[in-house]
């Protein structure tokens, strides 16, 4: 133990040892010389004879060395000084391989960054893994999202045994009126009192609700989010137990949540839902399915157990409720997987690519190194004749090639910090809001680990091609310049690679652009240049004349703005998240007690809607003012409906069942794609109702067609709106243009990211090609001065050397064409319009990667025809 103590020891104070052993030695030899100078001979005689008796000082110094401390770590030590003095002795060479380094290290680091920060990183609950989110599924047709309906959450809150709390919440859009300031629009979310017991998160300020608060009839309690703090009260520490106006009643605030919490996302409160169980016994139809539910396992209940008792529960509310819940399914996921699982592909897809990247960029510095190695045989075999063993040198090329790995690891890891502290907030969804996405240690570790383990792996080849050295050879002069035969073909077979793992890219970024381009451009059964559209909300309980008298007024106002073509109103526009379904049976259907005939989206539209958004009518007509005081409404439908229900008839004048009640179908609308789902998805079957019959909805966007920029006319609106009623605001403000923007943006981000790291790749496969056939032509001097010498025309030098990059190319673009046709299947759920093994779409991505290569080609094969053949005769 005191042995391996001191070897630790000797680690920390190596100088100091160094020169005591040195004193040590001093005095050693001083003894002896001077014992042999008593002896009768003279200084320098005496030093001879002290130095032939002591032995050689360096052996002894080494020898002790090796006893004293750990001799591997001791060899590293130097290796590594002798690749840093290597570092500095060529700057230029490690730039190169350090920059490249950085790019494929600082892309796959942002990107890990990306899936650690979503799929790894644990969730900011206690004990998250206890959370689950519940689903009501539709066992056959169309689901709604995964929403409850709220009758049978509360079912499933009294018949549950597995769940500590069950906890709901639903979007809500109020307005608020904070002091003096004017009304304002808001995203909040109406919750129960258990929301919080589940999520057990302690608030920053203040309390959240409980039972109390989520009474009815009591004044609203409201929690506000870190965001909405900041925004209406410049976060005020004082804010708890201020009043405020929230959808025209009194309300306190009680407490401030923190940053970190977002169920859900992007919202500026919370508010009780006052919900209890005996509102919700008489009607459990498809308009009370509109709350998001989550859980708290019990300590000793598995998921497993969870869904079995949910299985249960659900077989008894289908047999009880057979028309209402006869179809639905109770299910969970994890929190993790409810929050993130959409983004799971997508996320995989960029952290392949950038594993691609990274594998090209240490592919294009083992072939620096090759090149290096071929230069440095001389120094090789010096050192190997010196005494130096195989094992040895191969040690020192690896330490040289973790060092470079280290510091392109450390500079690529730098830029990744610089790039997500740039980028993150900007990104689509709920990767972009605060904190959603960061580097931590966890993530700047594991990158600098793959980056010493990439320096080893880039290193190994050049290590092993280096050593292997015929010394009697090398050491001649001239000689270096022709051997490497070995290292010629291994280099040939690392640019293949390149250009291959180049061409999975380019394939990759041409399927994205294509499926992008296919997505925007196809018909979206409405014109959405010079659209502006914006919410309001009055409150639930208002009553329906207010309600009509309201929209009327704001309708007509908005249609005398100057510039204002056309106005609409819908409950949720398309791309909008919007989940409201029915069922209906129909006349020139069968009816079957239990299974309705039709199920289909229901929207509201008022105003002139299909003319501001420019929707065809297919058959039929529109709404008129008649139609709001009918006994019952009359309804409008879509081709999707008429294709699915009556492919053969006209649907006009006939009627859609809702029990009893018949009601006319009177027009029908062209497809409205994105109305219910992704703007990738086939329109659904939708039924329109008149949005201002008996009253109507009180919750309405409004859609503005304009002659002048949309955005010239949102303070003109404001003031109609506040003319209308001075306690309403308006939200929501957007055009229809930033919303199909909005739509498109994940794929977007797939795309620019895989076309960026497909053109990195590209230029790194060109800089390996050129630097291989610049190579070539180096060390083939002499033979071209041959050739020449013997006939060979200029052109046919010229060509020789393209040939050999093409045949490499070649070699590489029907392995990377192999390659792409595997991997590009793991992203054929992200492609809209085209199939993952389009030949044109590889045609076109060999044609982009062949060409620069040619280009790349032809510069050394120039400089290769340009040799002149008496200089390359006398060369060494």
């Amino acid at each position: 133990m005191r042995a391996w103590a001191s070897r630790c020891a000797a680690l920390f104070r190596r100088g100091k040892l160094d020169r005591e052993l040195d004193d040590e030695l001093r005095a050693h030899l001083e003894m002896l010389t001077e014992e042999h100078r008593r002896r009768g001979m003279s200084a320098d005689e005496a030093r001879q004879a002290a130095l032939r008796e002591f032995g050689g000082v360096t052996q002894v110094r080494e020898t002790v060395r090796l006893c004293e401390g750990w001799p591997v770590v001791e060899n590293l030590r130097r290796d590594v000084s002798y690749a840093l003095r290597q570092v500095r002795r060529a700057p230029g060479f490690a730039a190169v391989v350090v920059l490249t380094l950085a790019l494929g290290i600082g892309a796959t680091t942002a990107i890990f960054t990306l899936v650690y920060s979503t799929l790894l990183r644990p969730l900011p609950y206690p004990q998250a893994d206890r959370i689950v989110a519940l689903h009501d599924v539709r066992l056959h047709g169309v689901a709604t999202g995964g929403l409850m309906s709220v009758p049978r959450f509360f079912d499933l809150r009294a018949r549950s045994r597995s769940f500590a709390a069950l906890g709901f919440f639903y979007f809500d859009h109020p307005t608020l009126i904070v002091g003096e300031h004017l009304p304002v629009a808001v995203q909040a979310a109406g919750a129960n009192a258990d929301f919080w017991k589940v999520f057990g998160i302690r608030p920053l300020l203040g309390r959240t609700f409980d039972e109390r608060d989520d009474a009815p009839n009591v004044p609203d309690a409201v929690v506000l989010s870190y965001e909405g703090w900041q925004k209406f009260f410049a976060g005020d520490p004082h804010a708890v137990g201020r009043q405020v106006t929230l959808e025209q009643k009194a309300a306190t605030v009680v407490g401030v949540m923190p940053q970190s919490f977002t169920v859900p996302s992007g919202i500026d409160l919370w508010r009780p839902a006052h919900f209890v169980p005996d509102n919700w016994t008489t009607y459990r139809g498809e308009g009370t399915r509109f709350v998001n539910v989550y859980g708290r396992l019990r300590p000793v209940v598995s998921v497993a157990e969870a869904q079995n008792d949910l299985q249960r529960i659900g077989e008894q509310l289908r047999r009880e409720y057979p028309g209402s819940d006869g179809v639905w399914q109770f299910s969970t996921d994890s929190l993790r997987q409810e929050r993130y699982g959409n983004l799971r592909p997508a996320l995989m897809t960029l952290l392949m690519a950038s594993a691609l990247l990274l594998l090209i960029a240490c592919i294009n510095v083992a072939n620096l190194l090759l090149s290096r190695a071929t230069a440095r045989r001389r120094e090789v075999a010096l050192r190997r004749t010196l005494g130096a063993s195989a094992t040895r040198m191969t040690a020192q090329f690896l330490t040289e090639s973790a060092v470079l790995g280290l510091l392109g690891g450390a500079a690529g890891v730098a830029s990744a910090l610089a790039l997500v502290h740039g980028v993150a907030p900007r990104l689509p969804g709920r990767l972009g809001l605060p904190g959603a996405v960061t580097m931590n240690w966890p993530v700047a570790l594991i990158s600098l680990a793959v980056s010493l383990a990439t320096g080893v792996a880039f290193g190994l080849a050049p290590a092993l091609e280096g050593c292997r050295v015929e010394l009697n050879t090398a050491m001649k002069r001239g000689e270096a310049r022709l051997g490497g035969a070995g290292g010629n073909k291994l280099r040939g077979v690392l640019v293949a690679l390149q250009v291959g793992l180049s061409l999975v890219l380019l394939v990759g970024a041409t399927l994205l652009g294509t499926s992008l381009w296919r997505l925007v451009n196809r018909q979206l059964g409405f014109e959405p240049d010079h659209l502006l559209m914006f919410s309001v909300s009055l409150p639930w309980n208002a009553s329906a004349s207010a309600t009509k008298g309201f929209y009327v007024g704001v309708q007509e106002g908005i249609e005398a703005l100057p510039g204002v073509t056309a106005v609409g109103q819908i409950d949720a526009p398309p791309t909008v998240d919007w989940h409201l379904r029915s069922n209906y049976d129909a006349d020139w259907l069968p009816r079957t007690t239990g299974q309705p005939a039709i199920n289909a989206e229901v929207r509201s539209i008022g105003g002139n809607y299909a003319g501001a958004m420019r929707i065809p009518l297919v058959a039929g007509r529109m709404f008129v003012a008649a139609d709001m005081n009918t006994k019952l409404a009359p309804l409008m439908v879509n081709e999707a409906l008429v294709g699915r229900y009556l492919p053969s008839g006209n649907p006009v004048g006939r009627h859609l069942l809702l029990g009893s009640e018949a009601h006319e179908i009177v027009g029908v609308l062209a497809n409205v794609r994105g109305t219910a789902g992704p703007l990738a998805a086939a329109a659904g079957p939708e039924v329109y109702w008149p949005s201002e019959w008996h009253g109507g909805v009180p919750n309405r966007y409004f859609v503005l067609r304009t002659t002048t920029p949309p955005e010239l006319t949102i303070r003109a609106v404001r003031e109609v709106v506040h003319d209308a009623d001075p306690l309403q605001g308006i939200g929501h403000v957007t055009t229809m243009d930033q919303l199909l923007d909005k739509a498109v943006a994940q794929p977007r981000l797939n795309l620019a990211v895989v076309a960026s790291f497909a053109g990195i790749a590209l230029v790194l496969a060109c800089v390996g090609i050129y630097g291989v056939v610049s190579f070539f032509v180096v060390q083939r001097t002499q033979e071209i001065g041959v050739r020449m010498a013997l006939g060979a025309s200029r052109r046919e030098i010229g060509l020789l050397f393209v040939r050999r990059a093409l045949t490499t190319a070649i070699v590489g673009l029907a392995g990377g064409t192999i390659a792409a046709l595997a991997l590009t299947r793991l992203i054929a759920s992200q492609l809209y319009g085209v199939k993952a093994d389009d030949p044109w779409v590889y045609a076109a991505s060999v044609l982009a990667l062949l060409v620069p290569v040619i280009a790349a080609t032809l510069r050394p094969a120039w400089k290769a025809a340009s040799v002149n053949p008496v200089e390359a005769l006398r060369a060494d």
